[in-house]
């Protein structure tokens, strides 16, 4: 008899323990995925859609605080040829891309046609040369160890913009030397900060070589010791990507560029993807047939009234030509006059309307 009531107990039990597991499971609410919406050819025309429209990559330098009426140059150049710019400038600057339409995407993103702006707006790369210290000046620690960033400096600028305007994307590419970034108390802590907080490292050769005048050696030493520093700080995280000093070689078919992209150094051979060149104008979009990805020209940020492709130049021949964004990082959507200049590599669905 004990036997049977205790049978009798249990499998009361068993049948409990279920209905609660099915009554947790009926309240356990699982959301649907979010659909996209199917854009429509109108979509298209009224955002003048065009993923085989050009892309601006712009060369910064140094961002130096000062106003344009403190400098004896043209616009906000601090030097006679603009590679140095005034903070300024430099927020002028971004305030005209932004309230142009451009957004910022990350270089090594563009070079792998993974372009993700919204509907109707175009992407922009900023790209800064030479790892001045004023691109990110520290002024210490606080009390938790952490960088403190002078706000005058370009990447305290862009910081500023990222509360601002939280829909710009904001992110640069800074190109450095062997010195890195001049700080040598925090160089390693803000290599560190950099790749934590969005931005992207990439090499510029160690001493600013000018590959026209190396030799083989000298090239393997100059890209492969920025790479090994890189390698030591922010393994894995930094970017094959070369800025070539001076622009130099100027031609995939100088003898140095083998030693570029493929350099045999301390016992580990380093890949580069891309080489940027210093440039004059915006570059082809990724899915096009002129695209390049080995060899990238990039616009100098410098003003010169409107000639010999400065900023405003440049972007007076863009509003023609810029490349305008479907909002869909897997589609590439292009008008039926362009589709001559689809690139046959193109892994992405393709939209013609």
């Amino acid at each position: 008899m004990v036997s049977i009531v205790k049978k009798l107990f249990n499998f009361l039990l068993i049948l409990l323990l279920v209905g609660c597991g099915s009554t947790q499971k009926e309240d356990l609410k699982i959301e649907k995925p979010v659909e996209k919406k199917e854009l429509t050819i109108e979509d298209y025309k009224n955002n003048n859609v065009n993923e085989l429209g050009e892309v601006p990559i712009m060369m910064y330098h140094g961002i130096h605080n000062k106003k344009n009426s403190e400098t004896s140059y043209t616009g906000g150049n601090v030097d006679k040829d603009g590679y140095q710019r005034t903070t300024e400038a430099f927020i002028n600057d971004l305030e005209f891309y932004y309230s142009n339409g451009y957004r910022m995407i990350r270089l090594t993103d563009y070079v792998d046609g993974n372009i993700n702006t919204e509907l109707g707006k175009s992407p922009i790369i900023l790209t800064f040369d030479d790892g001045l210290s004023n691109n990110i000046n520290v002024t210490g620690l606080d009390k938790d160890g952490n960088i403190i960033i002078d706000p005058n400096s370009a990447v305290g600028i862009l910081e500023s913009f990222k509360k601002k305007y939280p829909d710009y994307n904001v992110t640069a590419t800074f190109f450095v030397n062997g010195g890195l970034f001049g700080q040598k108390e925090y160089n390693e802590k803000i290599l560190k900060w950099l790749v934590d907080n969005g931005y992207d490292i990439g090499n510029h050769t160690y001493s600013h070589v000018n590959f026209t005048e190396a030799d083989s050696k000298r090239s393997i030493e100059e890209v492969g010791s920025v790479y090994k520093i890189l390698d030591e700080i922010i393994p894995n995280k930094y970017v094959n990507i070369v800025a070539l000093p001076f622009g130099s070689p100027y031609s995939l078919d100088h003898t140095n560029m083998p030693y570029i992209f493929s350099t045999d150094y301390n016992n580990k051979t380093y890949i580069t993807k891309s080489a940027l060149r210093v440039g004059w104008k915006a570059e082809s979009s990724p899915f096009s047939k002129d695209f390049e990805p080995r060899f990238l020209k990039r616009i100098r940020a410098y003003d010169n009234n409107g000639k010999d492709f400065d900023i405003e130049m440049n972007f007076n021949l863009l509003e023609k030509t810029k490349y305008i964004s479907d909002g869909d990082i897997d589609t590439v959507v292009i008008p039926e006059n362009e589709k001559d200049k689809l690139s046959e590599s193109v892994k992405k669905e393709v939209k013609i309307y």
